[in-house]
């Protein structure tokens, strides 16, 4: 059996499909297989997966086209290796990220993580997760974490110990969006995460990456989220998370044709006027610090 599953979920996502392959079959560390799973792509990515000719890449075809999360449970179904290492049709690894991340895999750690960098067709590119930018990324338990500084790990960053993944159980319906959210989550509540604190993965953003529906229900299921986990958080911070996220939720009904009415009374009853007003201040924060961040930074 390998050491490490590369899980590659696809559907149609041909214009970067071989670039995500290509940074897989350039990982120092080389006991790995690829488990991809299309979710019934149009395109031409079956093709593109075959063409590589490495019998250490196993490809399997949905029969219909289905969600994130239940794509992602045929997928993990699928994996023989130790740990599980996702990688997603859009995204990069750098050369030495597996090796990294697995000089890491100490005892009673479920979850690794590292740095990652998000980056876009004209060349921009700017911290994955903002928060973190100009200090160490969490370790240990995370779990908190998680909720305070919403989800900072990037998927294609992961790598999850198998046993902690059957721990878990598959990924519940209720997550057709947030599936990734829901398992960082579920493996931080009872195991530790170890960070590698250098860039080892590249974040692709394009137009295709989310909807505005999408986004809606993003916030939808991550109150459900909050609901899930709701005993194990404090009081405080599950209030101020939920009003978060219904802020947000709020704002993207409100730009929906013919829910204007609605999302603004459910901004007013669940959401905070003081978070919103507060949101456009950090976004333009952010902006002016990408501009202004050093390019050493951004190595990778």
């Amino acid at each position: 059996m390998p050491l490490v599953s590369i899980v590659i979920n696809v559907w149609n996502g041909a214009a970067t499909l071989r670039e995500a392959i290509d940074s897989a079959l350039a990982q120092t560390l080389t006991d790995w297989e690829i488990v991809v799973w299309d979710d019934a792509s149009t395109d031409s990515g079956a093709e593109i997966v075959r063409s590589f000719q490495d019998p250490r890449i196993r490809y399997f075809a949905a029969a219909e086209h289905g969600s994130l999360g239940t794509s992602r449970n045929h997928a993990l179904a699928c994996a023989h290796g130790d740990w599980i290492a996702f990688l997603d049709q859009d995204d990069v690894w750098l050369p030495g990220k597996l090796e990294q991340q697995l000089a890491l895999a100490e005892t009673g750690v479920d979850l690794i993580f590292g740095r990652t960098i998000t980056f876009d067709e004209k060349g921009r590119q700017w911290e994955y997760d903002h928060r973190h930018g100009d200090s160490l990324l969490p370790e240990g338990d995370i779990f908190e974490a998680l909720f305070r500084d919403s989800c900072f790990i990037a998927m294609s960053s992961a790598m999850i110990r198998r046993t902690a993944l059957e721990r878990v159980g598959p990924i519940p319906d209720r997550y057709q969006v947030i599936c990734d959210y829901f398992l960082f989550t579920a493996v931080a509540r009872h195991g530790k995460a170890r960070a590698v604190q250098d860039v080892i993965c590249r974040y692709r953003v394009h137009s295709g990456n989310m909807s505005p529906a999408n986004r809606v229900r993003m916030h939808e299921e991550a109150l459900k989220l909050l609901d899930d986990w709701a005993g194990d958080l404090d009081p405080e911070l599950l209030d101020h998370r939920r009003r978060v996220h219904a802020t947000v939720l709020a704002v993207g009904l409100m730009a929906q044709p013919g829910l204007s009415g609605s999302g603004f009374a459910y901004l007013w009853r669940e959401g905070s006027l003081t978070y919103l007003c507060s949101r456009a201040v950090a976004l333009s924060y952010r902006t002016i610090r990408r501009h202004l961040a050093p390019r050493g930074r951004l190595a990778g």
